[in-house]
């Protein structure tokens, strides 16, 4: 290893079995260099998006968060909570959110706490170098956490390409502050307030849940994909770097948000600058693997912001799915939909910013995504 290079470790793992993850969890920290933790307390930040089960691949599995509490406790760590703040809409289901996703039975069989992290209320903060956002509102739990550690799931995003971990600090932030992320036309611009978000509180490690991922039209409605590692890092940057590579990007600074965090934190900006252990480089590539479809990334930097509109993905309701729940109108940061004829959601184009919150809060999977041609014939 490189001094001074970021150092992302890769371990194979086929299953969710408990002494399989375990031994790869393990591992990968260990190949690290970052074992054992030595903390008093833990603040293990999951993706838990919605009330979804583990096979949907939608959330972190229970099994990698099991096993890192379970070194946690073996280090001499007292005082470990598992938590999210999920989407705004399932704020109040929290029973049903830990018991659906696993984690409630992980509290029933280990002294680790779990719950949102909104419970402790939030803080405004001034991120260093903010862009989009010039102050935002984030939990007291992750401002507070002596030890934070990054657990995201790897799935595909419709809007940002990827969901890893940088992306995974966005559940940090408040509502108010979710909605001006996305309330300003420009894929830019969202990236980088995610970036602002994470910046708030930068996680002292992450530990990727890359066993099964998700491919297609993530990160709630694509299709589970067996990605079969574990992958851990102290730099979020390059573990989402790896995670990208795994997910078929030749160049994975093609994705904005990781060429804007590149930019913000002075890289990593390609494989020579971070030292791979426990795998090669050949060997991540998921064969087949099907990225968001997203076709601003093949446009040049330098031309993306102008090219936005021209290929942007845009809400599109199937009506033979849906239910009428409103949660689509809830959800929309610009109040771009309204109940229209027969009580389904009808969408204002002149509103619309094409965040895709519709699509990816939908419980049903009813507000799906339309490809314009630009967008199509870039793809």
């Amino acid at each position: 290893m490189t001094k001074g290079r970021p150092v992302v470790s890769c371990v194979r793992c086929g299953s969710y079995s408990r002494p399989v993850i375990s031994d790869s969890v393990r591992e990968a920290v260990r190949l690290s260099g970052k074992f054992p933790f030595t903390t008093a307390s833990a603040l293990l930040k999951a993706n838990l998006l919605s009330p979804r089960e583990p096979v949907r691949a939608v959330t972190t599995h229970p099994e990698v968060l099991r096993a890192i509490s379970v070194m946690l406790l073996e280090s001499g760590c007292r005082d470990i909570h598992i938590g999210d703040n999920p989407g705004y809409i399932f704020r109040h289901q929290e029973e049903e959110l830990f018991r659906k996703t696993g984690m409630a039975a992980i509290s029933d069989e280990l002294p680790v706490a779990t719950g949102l992290l909104s419970r402790n209320g939030f803080r405004e903060v001034s991120p260093e170098g903010a862009r989009s956002l010039g102050t935002v509102r984030v939990c007291e739990s992750a401002l507070r956490s002596s030890c934070l550690i990054d657990v995201p799931k790897l799935k595909t995003h419709v809007e940002t390409g990827i969901t890893g971990a940088i992306k995974n600090m966005f559940g940090i932030a408040d509502t108010d502050t979710r909605k001006k992320a996305h309330g300003v036309k420009g894929k830019m611009f969202l990236a980088d307030a995610i970036v602002d978000i994470f910046s708030s509180r930068i996680p002292d490690f992450c530990i990727l849940d890359a066993v099964e991922g998700m491919e297609g039209y993530g990160p709630s409605h694509g299709r589970s994909r067996t990605t079969g590692w574990i992958a851990a890092s102290d730099n979020a940057l390059a573990l989402d770097f790896v995670q990208a590579v795994i997910m078929g990007y030749r160049n994975p600074m093609s994705i904005p948000m990781l060429a804007l965090a590149a930019e913000r934190f002075n890289g990593p900006f390609k494989r020579e600058e971070i030292d791979l252990v426990g795998a090669e480089w050949k060997d991540l590539p998921c064969a087949g693997f099907v990225r968001a479809p997203s076709a601003i990334r093949m446009v040049p930097s330098f031309l993306r912001g102008a090219a936005h509109q021209l290929v942007t993905l845009k809400p599109r309701l199937d009506e033979g799915k849906c239910t009428r729940c409103g949660i689509c109108r809830d959800v929309c940061p610009t109040g771009a939909i309204e109940a229209g004829k027969n009580g389904f959601p009808a969408i204002d184009r002149a509103k619309c910013v094409h965040c895709l919150c519709c699509h990816e809060l939908c419980p049903t999977g009813a507000m799906g995504v339309k490809e314009n041609l630009a967008s199509r014939l870039l793809r």
